[in-house]
């Protein structure tokens, strides 16, 4: 199913907010597992003028909290939590608010953020819920003004109101921006309300015809998902909406989108949340909801808001439900985590599994029932587990009642008798997570462990240089030594393909630069699970091996020059490489316990 997208675990966060900017919150999304913040707003966005990053004004009588300007937006929260901003651009007003927002000030706002100062924003939306300007009866509470009036008889109908405007005034934004950015991804709002008919295969359809032939693209679209009805209805929603919400989407994409990356459009939800606030209820939706997106594709789910939806209110840093709701799942399904299928015969029992790119497999419980404890038998294949494991609880028991915030954290122990097959016992409105190892005795050609490797040809170690926890820092080889900087750890992540890591700099072994030519250096890095951090083991007998990156195809050796006869001693210090593959005794590795 669809994997934990690095910009997965998503939070809104709107230029209102007295609290945006307060020391420690964004150390504190940091714990919780975010890593997108959305930015200026949901409708406020259409109403939030660029100048500059500390210059930044409201149309419509808008209420701008002090202190919640562009540039404090990336000090205080975005760098201080490591997470990836994402921007809502201005589609409804311009700068003097007698006219729509121009392609001219959304260029200018990528130009600030990633030319002039390498924030590296990548996801940028066209306007919020643009189809709520009083197009349609349905509503008419989006700002804009590419109709002046706001007398709703005056909106109605209007054709410069309409899906086509939206969809051809889009594609300009989208030439502006990507002309000062083409790294940038663009998207639009598509909706699949029953009472904005048309809308979705307009959009998709000017949009096409304003992007043909100029070499640019669309790269995502917006969902924006509020499941209404009681705490059972809601809880029960993700399981039986967001399938069909997603493939309402994409029949739209396949049938109105004519330009030729259609099938590479991501799916954003950049705006969702339970029907109320608090602490157990939203925690179990939050759980369930983000994995359910993910396993049905979308790179991005954002949670509405940060002030009186992931924390407690306007004036407190204090997390709430759906903040344990994302660390719990976070914890578990990491970025570059895959999502894989699970199914529960209970239907007030939520089932969700993940195959981890360190080879574990999670799985993910979630009771619905807010009353009966259910005890669940576990079946797991497509992998040879060990016995033991990790477990996770947390629930009912850690909220007092009626308390948005719970009295202790997220337990974890270690849990025996798992593997394939165990039963669990989840209790009443509450989750448990096991995530269980692969089995030593797996298959894999190489078992999970700490081991030394030596080149065959020259019998020297792979060495993290002068034992350095530099990320970048280039691989040797050296005479054995017994350091940790000689120690990898391997993780065997499915059909012999591993990461290795250095257990002295805790780095991932690493292609430099996910190169793809011959003759690369390798380095270490920061496990990311990308391709050029992970290695496919092949076997060529007697005990030997060669390591074939995953990315390049090219095969962990010893440059040509240092590996011909003479002393070994000349060698010390040799940088690595990546190689055409040959078998050649300098492209050989011994894995030694």
């Amino acid at each position: 199913m669809g994997s934990v997208s690095s910009q997965g675990y998503g939070v809104d966060s709107s230029v209102y907010d007295n609290s945006m900017t307060s020391p420690g919150l964004g150390a504190s999304l940091k714990t919780g597992g975010f890593n997108t913040i959305r930015y200026p707003g949901g409708s406020y966005a259409d109403i939030f003028n660029f100048f500059s990053g500390s210059d930044n004004t409201l149309n419509n009588g808008g209420y701008f909290a002090s202190g919640d300007t562009f540039d404090n937006w990336i000090a205080d929260l975005i760098q201080p939590s490591g997470a990836k901003g994402m921007i809502t651009v201005n589609y409804g007003s311009n700068t003097r608010n007698n006219g729509p927002g121009t392609p001219s000030e959304a260029a200018s706002w990528v130009q600030y953020a990633n030319i002039t100062n390498n924030y590296g924003i990548l996801y940028w939306e066209i306007g919020n819920e643009i189809y709520g300007n009083g197009y349609y009866s349905s509503g008419n509470w989006e700002y804009d003004l590419n109709v002046l009036s706001q007398d709703p008889s005056a909106r109605l109908g209007q054709p410069a109101l309409s899906p086509t405007a939206y969809g051809t005034n889009a594609a300009a934004f989208i030439k502006a921006m990507k002309a000062v950015d083409p790294n940038i991804k663009c998207g639009v709002f598509l909706s699949t309300s029953p009472w904005v008919p048309g809308w979705n295969q307009n959009v998709l359809t000017a949009i096409s015809k304003g992007l043909q032939g100029t070499g640019y693209t669309l790269d995502f679209v917006i969902d924006h998902w509020y499941p209404s009805g009681t705490n059972a209805q809601v809880l029960a929603a993700p399981g039986q909406q967001i399938s069909s919400e997603v493939s309402q989407l994409r029949s739209a994409i396949q049938q109105y989108y004519t330009l030729g990356n259609g099938n590479q459009l991501q799916i954003l939800v950049t705006e969702t949340a339970a029907n109320a606030n608090g602490g157990l209820f939203p925690y179990l939706f939050t759980v369930d909801e983000f994995l359910t997106w993910f396993e049905q594709g979308a790179s991005n789910v954002e949670y509405q808001e940060l002030h009186s939806g992931v924390y407690q209110d306007s004036s407190s840093n204090t997390p709430i439900g759906p903040w344990y709701g994302v660390q719990f799942d976070s914890i578990v399904a990491r970025p570059g985590d895959r999502m894989v299928s699970a199914n529960s015969s209970n239907s007030q029992l939520r089932a969700h599994g993940v195959r981890r790119s360190d080879g574990q497999v999670g799985v993910v419980l979630v009771n619905d029932d807010p009353s009966n404890a259910t005890t669940v038998s576990v079946s797991v294949s497509g992998a040879t587990l060990a016995s033991t494991g990790t477990q996770y609880t947390f629930g009912k028991a850690n909220f007092p009642s009626g308390s948005d915030t719970p009295s202790s954290g997220i337990a974890s122990s270690s849990i025996n008798g798992v593997g394939n097959n165990f039963t669990i016992t989840v209790p009443a409105y509450s989750t448990v997570a096991v995530l269980i190892p692969q089995s030593s005795n797996s298959g894999n050609l190489i078992a999970n462990g700490n081991y030394v490797l030596s080149n065959y040809q020259t019998g020297l170690m792979l060495d993290d240089t002068q034992a350095s926890k530099t990320a970048g820092n280039f691989m040797c080889m050296w005479p054995a030594n017994s350091g940790s900087n000689q120690v990898w750890t391997v993780t065997n992540l499915g059909n012999n393909y591993i990461s290795l890591t250095n257990a002295y700099s805790g780095l991932a072994l690493d292609v430099y630069q996910g190169s793809t030519s011959p003759g690369a250096k390798i380095d270490q890095w920061y496990w990311s699970n990308f391709s050029n951090q992970i290695w496919k083991v092949v076997s060529t007998g007697n005990g030997n091996y060669e390591l074939i990156n995953q990315r390049s195809g090219l095969a962990l050796g010893v440059p040509a020059a240092s590996s011909g006869s003479g002393s070994r001693s000349l060698l010390n210090g040799t940088g690595l490489d990546q190689e055409t593959v040959t078998g050649a005794a300098n492209q050989l590795w011994t894995f030694n316990n």
